[in-house]
């Protein structure tokens, strides 16, 4: 471990006190003169075609302005989701007309007087009964012609799988199921679009993870040129993965453009459950080959990936990661996302990976109680390994994953853990491990470094900062430098005002992003010691920066002010810039002990306890990392325990709110223990990789192991419910 001053510290975020005081705008606060305000109106049906549209009456409403249908967005999105629904709605709450008006409140009476004229159709609410061979279309066409409503296929094969199970002791099939959930954001979807009278430009601010992303989108919906679109990402009050593709602002937009006025809409709490981006469900089938001492030899998994009415890409990521953090030489995985009348699915914090582990992690368990063997001993023997096959055809970088899956066995006190022949009585408790594994890409990167003339230092982005990634970047530039966290600004530009960034997702953002803030440092410091060498008439490797000073031979030496100032006058500005679109892969593991205590004749279960060990390469902010495991988890805990979108036949959402739709509370949550592994291997900033994903993805199935360690009774659903589990441990009765 390399000398550290900044880097490594804790050190409290630095937006936190306009946070916590309330001081943070974010975009429902947001006003401009002359602002009026838009509203949506949407499907009640999920499933119907659309006869006709007519606007006539809501056009004559008092304060009305401009009302929109589908024939005014000739154009969809990139994935093809139309703005306004045309000629077909596909899900409850798709939206078919918008209208902008003096106040919310006529907006939304303007709307009561579009006529729509429906006729509804059959729905499709399950991915099984969408690929079955009678079932109605939720589009025309499909990927694959044997079976309906296949929008993506995905495939990752390795070896030879027959030959696997041909050389298999034991052979395991099992089938696991995970629900459709919201992610759980407090900040409704919401924007504000202002239209220039005098040319096509136009400005949008709003709650987005993607703000370059966001412009490519409208100014293709709109037909414009990128450079007369402006996207300002706001202060985000909440996202984990639902916020990256466009709601509302390309209506917002064209409302704008046809009033001549600023509008802002912000959608209600039931309009973001019911029609904005959820997280789709996932049927996953699971065929094991093992030998009698455990070693996996073949995997054969058929995933079928509820993508809603419009494409995804869950089943991309679901086959490359089925095999969990483990070896298997023989691979066959074929992947599927199925249309069905549900909105169109969208991320939640590491996409697609929360439901294979509970699959994988919940049949490593299974195998191990079968064979007789200690479930971390199954798993630490199967690990992967540096150059074992991953990913599809990539190698695993390092050798990690056993020794993250020993350290949180250690630190949980596994081996101290009771038998179950030694339990009983009404409430009994259990412990269950699960280990995962999350890739970290690169994308588009870039970030710009400004040394003043009084030393301090100024760094730019264009990332969104969702997760204090803010103060991390002023403490990478602080120890770029070495100087004080206190001497580094760090501000978020627009696609105007910052450089180009790809969206804050896939945990990128620390990793990449920052890794780009620091390479801009030294594009800054080379230029600095250039122009001291230049000046002292000194080699310029002779020329070091170090402890807030610029230091040469002979004695020479001067403040990083002093130094800034000089080296000016010949540049003008000392900046740096940085831009990258590839580093190394960085795959980060986790893994989680959970406790449990459970209730037998109730079902009721309570989490007691969650060990949680990470491999993070390095730990740029020890206390924002350990804040990311600890809300991750909560999230995992939130699968295993209650939260699940309920559907009717019909379609449609009938727990649409925080009130109906359960996630967990603090009463729910034991205090986390967690252990960081930092081995700075990785080719992020001082070897830091991204951490905030990685540890949602074990927390469900360690669980769910707990709770059949507890109780000798395996449910194989998410969320299990005390009624799940109560019908399973009455099966019998």
């Amino acid at each position: 471990m390399m000398k550290l001053t900044a880097v490594g510290k804790r050190v409290p975020r630095i937006d936190g006190p306009e946070k916590v005081t309330g001081q943070t705008t974010f975009g429902a606060d947001l006003a401009l003169p002359g602002m009026v305000w838009g509203a949506v109106l949407r499907s009640p049906h999920a499933h119907a075609h659309v006869r006709g549209v007519g606007t006539g009456e809501a056009e004559k409403m008092p304060g009305v302005l401009a009302v929109l249908t589908g024939q005014d967005f000739p154009r969809t999105d990139f994935s093809g989701v139309p703005v306004l629904a045309l000629t077909k709605v596909r899900y409850q709450g798709e939206p078919v007309a918008a209208a902008a008006a003096e106040t919310y409140e006529q907006a939304v009476a303007a709307l009561s007087k579009v006529e729509v004229d429906y006729e509804p159709l059959p729905v499709v609410n399950d991915v099984r009964e969408a690929i079955g061979p009678d079932t109605p279309r939720v589009h025309e066409v499909s990927e694959d012609p044997d079976l309906p409503n296949v929008c993506g296929v995905a495939a990752v094969n390795r070896g030879d799988v027959d030959a696997g199970f041909a050389e298999a002791d034991h052979i395991f099939e099992d089938t696991f199921e995970t629900p459709w959930v919201h992610q759980g954001f407090l900040e409704p979807h919401c924007a504000l679009a202002s239209a220039s009278p005098t040319d096509d430009r136009i400005t949008i601010w709003t709650s987005t993870q993607d703000q370059f992303g966001q412009r490519a989108g409208i100014a293709y919906i709109l037909g414009l040129h990128m450079n007369r679109v402006r996207v300002i990402g706001l202060p985000v009050g909440g996202a984990f993965g639902g916020k990256i593709a466009l709601c509302v602002e390309p209506v917002c937009a064209e409302l704008s453009r046809r009033t001549g006025r600023p509008v802002k809409l912000v959608v209600s709490r039931r309009e973001d459950f019911v029609a904005t981006r959820p997280c789709g469900a996932a049927v996953l089938e699971l065929k094991t080959g093992v030998r009698k001492d455990g070693g996996l030899v073949a995997l054969q998994a058929r995933l079928l990936f509820d993508t809603g009415a419009y494409a995804g890409a869950q089943n991309d990521n679901g086959a490359s990661l089925v095999q969990g953090p483990y070896r298997i030489p023989n691979l066959a995985v074929k992947s599927y996302a199925i249309y069905t009348n549900k909105p169109a699915a969208g991320a939640r914090r590491a996409l697609a990976s929360p439901h294979v582990h509970f699959a994988i992690e919940s049949q490593m368990d299974i195998i191990a109680h079968a064979l007789r063997l200690d479930p971390v001993e199954m798993r630490r023997r199967n690990a992967l390994r540096e150059g074992d096959p991953v990913l599809g055809d990539m190698e695993m970088p390092y050798t990690i994953a056993a020794r993250v899956i020993e350290c949180a066995a250690e630190r949980a006190g596994w081996s101290t853990r009771p038998s179950p022949s030694r339990r009983s009585g009404r409430k009994v408790r259990g412990r269950g491990i699960a280990a995962g594994h999350w890739s970290i890409w690169a994308s588009r990167s870039a970030a710009w470094v400004q040394l003043t003339d009084d030393g301090s230092i100024s760094v730019v982005t264009g990332a969104i900062d969702l997760t204090g990634t803010t103060t991390s970047f002023a403490q990478i530039a602080a120890e770029s430098f070495g100087v004080p966290v206190e001497r580094v600004s760090v501000h978020q530009g627009d696609t105007e005002t910052g450089p180009r960034n790809d969206g804050s997702w896939n945990s990128r953002i620390l990793f990449s992003v920052g890794e780009a803030v620091r390479r801009a440092c030294e594009d800054a410091k080379g230029q600095l010691t250039k122009q001291i060498a230049d000046h002292w008439e000194v080699a310029p490797d002779e020329v070091h920066v170090a402890e807030g000073r610029v230091g040469g031979p002979r004695g020479h030496t001067l403040t990083l002010g002093e130094a800034a100032a000089r080296a000016g006058e010949d540049l003008g500005a000392i900046i740096g810039r940085a831009s990258l679109s590839d580093l190394p892969l960085s795959i980060a593991v986790a893994a989680q002990v959970a406790e449990v205590e459970v209730d037998t004749e109730t079902g009721q279960w309570q989490l007691t306890g969650l060990t949680c060990a990470q491999d993070v390469g390095l730990a740029i902010n020890p206390m924002s990392v350990e804040g990311q495991i600890e809300g991750a988890a909560s999230q995992g805990l939130g699968y295993a325990m209650c939260e699940e979108y309920v559907y009717d036949e019909h379609g449609r959402l009938l727990n649409p709110d925080l009130q109906d739709f359960r996630i967990p509370t603090s009463v729910d949550h034991p205090e986390f223990a967690i252990r960081l592994i930092q081995e700075q291997q990785d080719g992020g900033p001082f070897g830091a990789k991204g951490v905030g994903e990685p540890p949602l993805v074990p927390t469900a199935p360690a669980i769910a192991n707990a709770i059949f360690d507890a109780v000798g009774v395996r449910v194989r659903a998410l969320p299990i419910t005390p009624e799940r589990l109560y019908r399973e441990l009455h099966r019998e009765d």
